[in-house]
């Protein structure tokens, strides 16, 4: 069976880009419980040079999604203009929720038609038809996409997915403990998130086990809620804030950011791509107030651009190395 949930992953969540103010038609469709929301604008990244420079640069390697793209003509970079994402974070456990909300340009017939033909089923809920599918080997999380309209739609476990949609026929305000956060937040950034689940719980959801372990580690399990955004523009300016436990261990945070800048100074002059970094790092501002620690950085946009290219060259330089040459007989 086609891995249909990944399709449809790629599809509303390949473009994390910008996000201008969070649309209050969106954010109703978000479970009130939810601990974990992000919002991005993808429409506002095609407006900035460097948003443009990623978009450009950006392969879609999944060849399931390169076949839907092709038997749909939808593609997400160009189609999805809005997306909020958002959860309950209850891992492991039968009331784990998660809710995608999208709106952009929705070919329905197409993307009904090769969904249905790769094991989705359509069911109706409330005069709204729900297209679900069962991702491989968990045959009880079953999971849906519906669509309000050619321009709007939400993706979910299926419980999520009827919820919103009542929310949204019923014309429910947006609630819960992160909109006062969520609606600060989204009117000063392009890309933004909020979280009220402690850091070191996304360790199980890196890549990199390196990564993965150094999350477990003491001090960020000491932050219990974070937030953050990135503003685009000719000057890209990234904000973070977390709230740790005590006064003592946000001081340790900031520490522990200084020392790592440090490390990436002493070393700039060996490394054309460290040397970027480190020249991105002299503009961050790293504060206290309580237990709050907050994070401040603005970097030319021309030179994030420079430290990709260098990025990927260098990527692709060590593939190139790591091909074995091709045998003579």
């Amino acid at each position: 069976m086609v891995k249909l949930r990944n399709t449809f992953v790629l599809i509303f969540a390949a473009q994390m880009a910008a996000f201008a103010a969070a649309d209050p038609a969106l954010l109703r469709l978000v479970m009130p419980d939810a601990k974990v929301v992000a919002g991005l604008q993808v429409s506002q990244t095609k407006n900035s040079l460097f948003g443009q420079f990623v978009l450009s640069h950006m392969q879609v390697e999944d060849d399931t999604f390169k076949k839907f793209m092709a038997q749909t003509g939808f593609d997400p970079r160009r189609d999805v203009t809005e997306i909020i994402m958002a959860s309950n974070w209850e891992q492991a456990t039968p009331e784990s929720r998660w809710l995608v909300a999208a709106r952009g340009n929705f070919n329905l017939g197409s993307i009904t038609s090769a969904a249905t033909a790769h094991g989705g089923v359509t069911v109706g809920f409330q005069g709204v038809n729900i297209l679900t599918y069962t991702p491989e080997g968990k045959a009880q999380n079953v999971s849906g996409v519906a669509f309000f309209d050619s321009a709007n739609a939400v993706m979910g476990d299926l419980a999520s997915v009827k919820a919103a949609i009542q929310r949204k026929q019923s014309n429910t305000p947006a609630s819960g403990t992160l909109m006062a956060k969520v609606s600060d937040l989204s009117a000063k950034n392009d890309f933004w998130f909020v979280t009220l689940v402690p850091i070191s719980e996304f360790a199980g959801a890196m890549p990199d086990p390196n990564l993965s372990s150094a999350m477990k580690g003491n001090l960020l399990a000491a932050v219990h809620q974070a937030s953050g955004g990135i503003r685009f523009g000719d000057t890209v300016a990234i904000s973070g804030e977390a709230v740790t436990r005590s006064d003592k261990d946000a001081e340790a945070l900031v520490d522990v950011f200084k020392f790592l800048a440090s490390m990436v100074q002493v070393n700039r002059q060996n490394d054309k791509t460290v040397d970027k970094v480190a020249t991105l790092l002299d503009t961050m501002e790293l504060k206290t107030a309580g237990n709050v620690m907050t994070l401040s950085l603005t970097i030319p946009e021309r030179l994030l651009e420079q430290m990709l290219e260098m990025m990927r060259s260098e990527s692709h330089a060590a593939r190139a190395k790591k091909t074995p040459a091709p045998q003579i007989n």
